[in-house]
């Protein structure tokens, strides 16, 4: 509440609400990065064990020179958004937010390195970095105030 002269208004921060509505969106960007770590850590499992799955040679990748390294980065990164996707889900942890919101820049970069061994997969995993991102940082919010 805010005083002036002697009227009463009310603070525009006071008026907001949580809404059932946009929590979903948090909740769905949560359980994307669930999933995105799940198949994060299984892309990751399957550079490390089979690298003729993959189209192009390990010394044409853009910045790792083997599919062993990629293969740990993305296990790596695999189980960090698992671990935000379920903190953001069982509670809405601010921690899980930012951690969330982090990894799945992280994710969207990596992928950039990753694009000309997996074109299809990588642009998919860079569209979904940024729902997650989006559905985070504009409706993450709403998690914490239920």
């Amino acid at each position: 509440m805010v005083r002036t002269g002697g009227e009463t208004e009310r603070d525009p921060s006071d008026l907001r609400s949580a809404s059932r509505a946009w929590q979903g969106w948090a909740f769905f960007g949560g359980a994307c990065m669930a999933l995105m770590g799940m198949f994060w850590v299984g892309l990751g499992l399957v550079a490390l064990v089979e690298e003729r799955y993959f189209t192009v040679r390990g010394n044409a990748l853009l910045t790792l020179h083997s599919y062993v390294s990629w293969g740990w980065v993305h296990l790596a990164g695999g189980v960090l958004a698992l671990a935000a996707g379920v903190g953001i889900l069982w509670g809405g942890r601010p921690w899980a937010r930012r951690a969330g919101i982090a990894v799945a820049g992280l994710s969207a970069v990596v992928n950039l390195g990753f694009l000309a061994a997996a074109p299809v997969w990588s642009t998919l995993v860079i569209a979904l970095d940024v729902v997650v991102i989006h559905a985070l940082t504009v409706h993450g919010r709403e998690i914490e105030e239920r």
